[in-house]
């Protein structure tokens, strides 16, 4: 999901939660040990390495055909029953990150945000600088609150004013630890285990739409359900950039339909009134009926709508009133146009070092989905995208 910030927004608890320990998952608890693997992973944008080395792995062991187009998105391709239509299911391994801009004379490093920080997200929080020698642990600072003037203490402190810390005493010794401007930088903010099924982690955004990829594909293979279509797995990069990996990976593709993964937007946290979001923890998956750069196709969206009513799935809509973004965007501008939506599981304290999604949310994610694409056959996909 790519976040538009035009002012400063509050972001509820994320301090404390930067600041709580990892526990581990449950022994032998397969997509638990899947989750923190994967959003561990360090991924801003233009570095997505790491989760596309996963993302490969994992769609070649689930019986996808894989390439690698020219902007580093992942195509995992799934021939069934018939070459149309081609379905693109569609999620980005970026998350929101930092880039080294400027090495002070004094030690401090300036950065520029990637994606849609707000200021108070930013500082006193913990970071990793990805290095060609390695990585680096970082810690995002600025005025110390006991010499705060009258006029900091009532407002925030602005992004200008605050600096990542290494340790260092001089330029040359961040040199020295391989540091260069350009290198991007992640949160370092470990998966947490939480009560009630709920886990904390950073780039929930959108990890949580990549393992839904994964886990509808280990239903097909386990259950042996070869689709009536041809279904490309895609992993995108730089969407928190403005969908730029989505631009290249469509074109690739060339889709009949477009279903996008993401997280949505719980609303069910003090201080947020259904107006602004409708989405709640633990009821379910969501589909966007409305946010700022699209509107999901009507017949797709009636579609989503019935087969979770026949399958009795919990499904959530939204109607977001912030700034929002995602893939899906690119997918139903390709060519002429294609049906398409977003499917997303609701997700707390989204750009920031900690997010908290439900796993019940998930697993109806994939029930559904699976449902979904096993019945866009060629009648279906053509009647839907009749006008």
């Amino acid at each position: 999901m790519r976040k538009r910030i035009s002012s400063v927004v509050p972001l509820c608890m994320i301090s404390a939660l930067g600041a709580l320990s990892a526990q581990e998952p449950p022994k032998g608890n397969r997509i638990v040990e899947l989750m923190k693997e994967y959003t561990n992973a360090p991924a801003p944008p233009g570095y997505e390495g790491p989760v596309r080395d996963l993302l490969v792995r994992d769609l070649r062991a689930g019986g996808a055909s894989v390439s690698v187009d020219g902007l580093g998105s992942v195509i995992g391709v799934v021939r069934g029953q018939s070459d149309r239509p081609r379905i693109m299911v569609d999620a980005h391994m970026d998350e929101v990150g930092l880039m080294v801009q400027f090495i002070r004379p004094d030690g401090f490093i300036s950065f520029r945000t990637l994606g849609g920080w707000t200021d108070q997200a930013l500082i006193d929080q913990r970071w990793t600088i990805l290095t060609n020698k390695g990585p680096v642990p970082a810690v995002t600072g600025g005025p110390d609150d006991h010499v705060w003037t009258a006029k900091q203490l009532a407002g925030l402190i602005p992004r200008s004013e605050i600096f990542l810390d290494v340790g260092a005493s001089s330029k040359e010794d961040v040199i020295r630890l391989g540091i260069r401007p350009g290198d991007l930088i992640a949160p370092a903010s470990p998966f947490t285990v939480l009560t009630n099924n709920r886990y904390l982690a950073k780039a929930w955004d959108d990890r949580v739409g990549c393992l839904i990829m994964l886990e509808v594909l280990r239903k097909f293979k386990e259950l042996g359900i070869t689709p009536p279509n041809t279904i490309y797995f895609v992993g995108t990069t730089q969407e928190e950039l403005g969908e730029r990996g989505a631009q290249t990976a469509v074109q690739s593709v060339k889709p009949d339909i477009g279903i996008a993964l993401e997280v949505g937007i719980a609303g069910d946290v003090p201080s947020v009134v259904p107006e602004q979001s409708q989405e709640r923890l633990g009821e379910g998956p969501a589909i966007f009926l409305y946010e700022d750069t699209m509107i999901p196709h009507r017949k797709l969206r009636d579609f989503f709508l019935n087969v979770a009513a026949e399958k009795k799935i919990a499904l959530q809509t939204e109607v977001l009133t912030g700034s929002f973004g995602q893939d899906g965007t690119e997918i139903q501008r390709f060519d002429t146009g294609r049906p398409t939506i977003c499917l997303a599981v609701p997700t707390r304290y989204t750009h920031g070092h900690g997010s908290v999604i439900d796993l019940k949310d998930f697993d109806r994610a994939v029930d559904l989905l699976v449902e979904i694409l096993i019945r866009l056959n060629a009648g279906t996909v053509s009647e839907i995208s009749k006008f």
